[in-house]
């Protein structure tokens, strides 16, 4: 499989940038582009949804 480099923009510190974009190259790793399609408009779309998940995920 091919790999690609994107350069993006992530708001806060280095330390949260770092974070997130880590967190975000697993779920590209892990999950298929429909999963994170759908993911992505669940937490546009839906925010009691997703404060549901970060209960039953134990984070606030």
């Amino acid at each position: 499989m091919e790999k690609h480099k994107f350069t993006i923009s992530i708001s806060g510190s280095k330390k949260e940038a770092t974070e997130k974009v880590n967190g975000l190259a697993v779920l590209a790793a892990y999950l298929s582009t429909d999963t994170i399609k759908a993911l992505a408009k669940v937490v546009k779309e839906d925010p009691a949804k997703v404060e549901f998940a970060k209960h039953y995920l134990g984070v606030s």
